[in-house]
C-alpha cells in the first residue's frame, strides 16, 4: 500500500504526473532502508547491546521500516501539494 498507494495518489497532479511514481519509489525505498538501520541503531543504543553488531531483519523491523517510509511519503505529499513550481 505504501509504495503503490501513495505513488498513484500523486499521479493526479498534472505538473508531476508519472514522474511522481518514480520519486515515490525512490523516496520510499530509501526511507524503508534507512528506517530499518535507524531503528536497529537506536535499539542498540537504548539496550546497550553493541557486542553483536548485526541488525536482525525480522517482521517487526520490516513493519517499522514500512511505517518510516509511510511517514516520509506523507510528508513528501504534503510538500508536493503546497509547493508550486511556477
Amino acid at each position: 500500500m505504501v509504495f503503490i498507494g501513495f505513488g498513484f495518489l500523486y499521479v493526479f497532479l498534472r505538473a508531476h504526473s508519472w514522474t511522481s511514481i518514480a520519486f515515490n519509489w525512490l523516496a520510499g525505498s530509501w526511507a524503508f532502508l534507512i528506517g530499518i538501520l535507524w531503528f536497529g541503531f537506536w535499539d542498540r543504543v537504548f539496550h546497550s547491546t553493541f557486542e553483536n553488531n548485526t541488525i536482525k531483519l525480522d517482521i517487526k523491523m520490516l513493519v517499522e521500516g514500512n511505517f518510516c517510509a509511510a511517514s516520509i511519503l506523507i510528508a513528501y505529499g504534503s510538500v508536493l501539494g503546497k509547493v508550486n513550481a511556477y
